[in-house]
């Protein structure tokens, strides 16, 4: 590979089928290398996500609608400390039970989300949602907003960079971008993969092109000219690898697990939401949680 400061290079970490994983020198993020082209991942989001890859997505989101449902009122309710704003686009917006949440908060939500699939399952929510996928062209005829929320969304995109320069194109000033994504290669990972002989299962080419950390992400977003305003973390899952219980590969385990997290986080958001928020934020500071939850705002 060519150490040249106009292409894609950097030390190689992993090595998974014909991909490379590179710690990029060009982007300061990771990602695999070749990264795959906007046909394959059309292809691939417009046509096979929820079919093939993700066949029990929607199930799965109806049986977990209680803890969704408050897990999303408190991200709007983190976004409402930080804009009077209103209006919010979610870019692969998936079943649309986020921005039904938002709507039922008051906000004046919109969606985005390539597969046809997701967005007709979204339309019988009572949400709007348009189906194609969010580019610098579609960017331009949707108007401005107040937030911009991307819910494991710059993980699968082969442009990061230019996909939060076109959401800055059209937030208003002081707009908001929400941005939650796998934390991959934290502590626990590490400590995994290392000392007790664990593959790296997070790397998934060609779903998964960009891997991302609290550091990597922040970094990118302050370059990008935003400040990064809020920062915390999802329910650390690689505890329950490290207490024995191996959910990789294995969906029973890992819906046990799941449903293990998703009994703690409720108790903890009936009966006290500040104590659960206080301590995620604490385990971001730390780089632990499976993904990060960030809140950046435009800079004058």
């Amino acid at each position: 590979m060519k150490n040249s400061s106009n292409e894609h290079h950097g030390p190689v970490i992993d090595v998974i089928d014909d991909y490379s994983v590179i710690n990029c020198l060009k982007c300061r993020f990771k990602h695999v290398y070749p990264i795959p082209t906007d046909e394959e991942l059309k292809e691939l989001y417009s046509k096979t996500y929820f079919t093939s890859e993700k066949p029990d997505y929607f199930k799965d989101a109806e049986e977990d609608l209680k803890w969704l449902t408050l897990t999303y009122e408190n991200h709007f309710k983190s976004l409402r400390k930080h804009t009077k704003g209103n209006r919010l686009l979610d870019i692969g917006s998936g079943p649309g039970h986020f921005i039904k949440c938002g709507q039922d908060m008051g906000w004046n939500v919109l969606g985005i989300e390539p597969s046809p699939h997701a967005a007709e399952y979204s339309s019988k929510l009572g949400v709007k949602v348009i189906n194609d996928y969010f580019t610098t062209d579609t960017a331009k005829t949707l108007g401005k907003f107040d937030v911009v929320t991307m819910k494991h969304v710059i993980e699968h995109v082969s442009d990061p960079i230019r996909l939060i320069n076109d959401v800055k194109s059209i937030l208003n000033p002081n707009g908001l971008i929400f941005i939650i994504s796998p934390n991959d290669y934290n502590p626990l990972q590490e400590i995994l993969r290392q000392n007790l002989d664990f593959k790296p299962w997070w790397v998934v080419p060609l779903q998964h092109i960009n891997y991302f950390d609290f550091k990597s992400i922040e970094n990118l977003l302050e370059t990008l000219n935003f400040r990064v305003i809020d920062s915390t973390a999802s329910y650390p899952m690689e505890l329950f690898l490290l207490s024995g219980e191996n959910y990789i590969g294995n969906r029973v385990v890992g819906r046990e697990c799941h449903q293990k997290r998703k009994n703690l986080e409720i108790n903890l958001y009936e009966h006290n939401p500040d104590l659960l928020n206080s301590l995620y934020k604490s385990l971001a500071q730390n780089n632990i949680g499976r993904d990060f939850v960030i809140i950046g705002e435009t800079k004058d």
